[in-house]
């Protein structure tokens, strides 16, 4: 029993990553119907600038998480004004295959940058643990876990009720009514890649310590993001939390008893049940309109 409950501690850590990485994928979708296919890279690079922060400069871990996101979203809505809009007056499918070209140039940089095949980030807490009767539960794993949930949570908040975003609810509700009623296309694009850059930013601070900072990271995420998304439902910003926790949790008691091999195959099987039984998503979001 104890090891049970030590690997769905271990699954909640990982879910939650997941599922922060799915709300950005998912905030970028609703609000300009692009999947963003860099998605991971930007998280690779929040990664990374947890790294440079508490490594290279020996900052305290706190700073990475106010300034990284930041960073990471002027970066995403730069990528978004100067490269996919242009690319948008032509078609959608060229800007998602932008996308997908654009995580490989960040992922292939960061490898020719870097040599090492891994850097390694200190935990942000690394005080007793907690016992919970024989279960242990680390500080770290507990702030991951509560962390990323919250951030999530309050990435909802700020998406659903904050005046900033009524761009993006609206051109998440009816694309043609948001702009016949006043509001900017690029604007809204803009913020919608800036604040699902941001997420993307955090998920990776949060990742960091857990997973290191490798090119691989970006291919690891941008695929367990993009099933989370598709478990909860791809225009469901609760959908996507649910997705990458259940997600998290389908993996590791894969790995814990079955094999690597059977982890990663059993995520894409449920992946390709949800979308021949169930192509709304386990957890759809009602339609309402959002102004």
């Amino acid at each position: 029993m104890t090891e049970f409950a030590l690997i769905i501690l271990g699954g909640l850590k990982f879910g939650s990553i997941y599922a922060l990485a799915a709300l950005g994928l998912v905030v970028i979708h609703k609000a300009t119907r692009t999947v963003n296919f860099a998605h991971g890279a930007f998280v690779l690079l929040g990664a990374f600038g947890a790294f440079y922060i508490q490594v290279d400069k020996s900052w305290p871990a706190w700073v990475a998480y106010l300034i990284v996101p930041i960073v990471v979203g002027i970066f995403s809505s730069a990528i978004e004004v100067v490269i996919l809009r242009p690319l948008r007056r032509a078609d959608l499918f060229t800007v998602v295959i932008a996308t997908v070209f654009l995580g490989v140039v960040i992922s292939e940089g960061f490898r020719l940058t870097y040599k090492a095949e891994i850097l390694a980030v200190p935990s942000t807490f690394t005080g007793a643990p907690f016992f919970i009767g024989p279960v242990i539960l680390t500080q770290d794993a507990l702030w991951t876990i509560c962390g990323a949930i919250v951030v999530s949570a309050a990435c909802i908040a700020i998406f659903r009720y904050a005046k900033a975003a009524r761009g993006m609810r609206a051109m998440a509700a009816n694309y043609r009514g948001a702009q016949l009623c006043g509001f900017s296309v690029d604007k809204t694009y803009a913020l919608a890649w800036f604040f699902g850059g941001a997420i993307a930013g955090i998920a990776g601070v949060f990742a960091a310590p857990a997973k290191g900072v490798s090119p691989e990271l970006s291919i690891i995420v941008i695929a367990s993001a993009f099933v989370a998304a598709v478990i909860g439902g791809f225009d469901s910003l609760k959908g996507a939390i649910y997705g990458g926790l259940l997600l998290g949790l389908i993996e590791t008691l894969a790995a814990a008893y079955g094999s690597s091999a059977l982890k990663s195959a059993i995520s894409f099987l449920v992946l390709f049940a949800v979308m021949l039984f169930r192509p709304e998503g386990l957890f759809p979001e009602a339609k309402k309109r959002h102004v």
